[in-house]
């Protein structure tokens, strides 16, 4: 089977201006220490001090503080919903924190206390609005009148939320409002870029005043940062301060190539880099929910996920197609480009890199009735079929079935600094970076290894695919 010849479909080409791009590495930062909360002015009773949070991403409203420091958990009672505001106060700056959202919860950023950007459950939103996550939430005026109160709100150029229960990255460069001598604004505040989750999602938006709920309905110079925490339970962890680092984030040309599936699926072959490397068997899959996923046809690996547009194939078309190389456009999750697949002696012996040229034969893939691929290959003598989907905008979900599977027969799952198991079948990976939910039929293996945590399960002794999903 020629899989040259399997994806040979039409895509619209769009030409425009490229917005999305990855941040760059941040200078000195202060931190805003989380050992305790001297920091901050008067914390009310909801905000906990904890070294890490847990949310269950299916029950509403769910979080934990785990004991211990270095972050802050908002769990709002009646009693208690108070916003917290630090005593030190800020103009023109740029700031970093991950934080994590209940599931269906609300919150926000707001600098100096007046200007607010969004923090929403809006994990599997494929088009934002200024209230979703990442949004510069609008302004709000009663004498507009009727249905014209709010005003000014800024969407995010892409929706990149994560699910509920895991980290996600904000990185702010705002620039403060300016004030002549006689203390009449000369200049609007404005957020110069916004990135979540790595990906740049606000550019150059002026605000002309305090958004909506502000803690201050003035404007100065300087003022607090202010953490919302009256509408829904929240974790915050790694805030941190200083200049402003105004490096231009990563554009492709003044007139790049963008794909993105219109109404169905889309695969496309193309060379990607994995790190320092070149791959040049590749396989990507787009989907207009906006889960997309690569896959290495040479060692049966799926190396990468990510939320968000699909692929700037700018350098495959300019200058003759040299480098040659595809680039995800959204929020991306790497994973191993090491096999799926291994044939191991005990459960302790070391996952192999690669797969030797003799024992790996790459046999193309299928497309059934809903545009679902199935990559099949040859692999030391057994028929592997490893179907893949991202069209559930929840997560990404695998099939591997294998036939004649031979003793001692592993699938990797995960490779990750750290791996813990938090409800049945349910695993966060990476410190909740994403999670995995397993088949309940399959008891996986959590080892340890020189660079953390890995996943494996034993899966010569099942008849049945073994299935997994992951979500992020």
């Amino acid at each position: 089977m020629n899989f040259f010849k399997k994806a040979v479909f039409c895509l619209p080409v769009i030409l425009g201006c490229s917005l999305a791009g990855r941040s760059q590495q941040t200078g000195q930062l202060q931190p805003i220490p989380l050992q305790n909360l001297d920091a901050f002015r008067d914390p009310g009773k909801n905000w906990n001090l904890a070294s890490n949070a847990s949310a269950d991403p299916e029950k509403e409203g769910n979080m934990k503080a785990i004991p211990g420091e270095g972050a802050v958990v908002d769990i709002m009672n009646p009693k208690d919903n108070t916003h917290l505001i630090t005593k030190e106060e800020y103009g023109d700056l740029q700031l970093e924190l991950d934080f994590m959202m209940a599931k269906n919860s609300n919150s926000g950023v707001f600098l100096e206390g007046r200007y607010e950007v969004q923090l929403l459950d809006s994990w599997t939103k494929t088009h934002p609005q200024f209230s979703d996550c990442g949004g510069i939430y609008q302004r709000w005026d009663d004498a507009r009148g009727q249905g014209r109160e709010g005003y000014e709100g800024v969407p995010p150029l892409m929706g990149v939320a994560r699910a509920p229960g895991l980290w996600q990255h904000l990185k702010i460069i705002f620039t403060a409002p300016k004030f002549n001598d006689k203390g009449e604004k000369i200049a609007n505040a404005r957020f110069e870029k916004v990135f979540l989750n790595g990906v740049l999602i606000q550019v150059g938006v002026d605000v002309t005043g305090p958004t909506r709920s502000s803690y201050f309905q003035d404007e100065k110079p300087t003022g607090p940062l202010m953490l919302q925490g009256d509408h829904g339970n929240v974790a915050f962890r790694n805030i941190r301060y200083g200049k402003q680092d105004n490096a231009k984030a990563e554009e492709s040309t003044d007139n790049p190539i963008l794909l993105n599936p219109q109404g169905r699926p889309y695969l496309l072959r193309s060379f990607l880099n994995y790190g320092d490397r070149k791959l040049t068997h590749v396989i990507s899959d787009g989907n207009p929910d906006q889960l997309n996923f690569s896959y290495n046809l040479k060692q049966g690996a799926l190396f990468q996920i990510w939320r968000g547009d699909f692929l700037d194939v700018t350098e495959m078309w300019h200058d003759r197609g040299e480098p040659q190389l595809a680039k995800p456009r959204g929020s991306l999750l790497i994973l191993s480009d090491a096999p799926a697949l291994a044939v191991l002696a005990t459960a302790e012996d070391a996952w192999p890199d690669s797969i030797a040229f003799d024992d790996f034969h790459n046999e193309g893939y299928t497309l059934d009735a809903g545009r679902i691929p199935t990559f099949q290959y040859a692999f030391k003598g057994m028929e592997v079929a490893d179907k893949i989907s991202g069209q559930a905008p929840q997560f990404i979900r695998r099939e591997i079935a294998v036939t004649n599977a031979a003793t001692g027969l592993y699938c990797r799952i995960a490779a990750a600094k750290s791996i813990e198991m938090i409800d049945k079948n349910l695993y966060a990976v990476d410190d909740r970076t994403y999670y995995i939910r397993l088949d309940e039929r399959f008891k996986p293996v959590i080892r340890s290894t020189a660079a953390g945590k890995e996943l494996i399960v034993p899966i010569s002794q099942h008849a049945d695919p073994l299935i997994y999903s992951i979500t992020f």
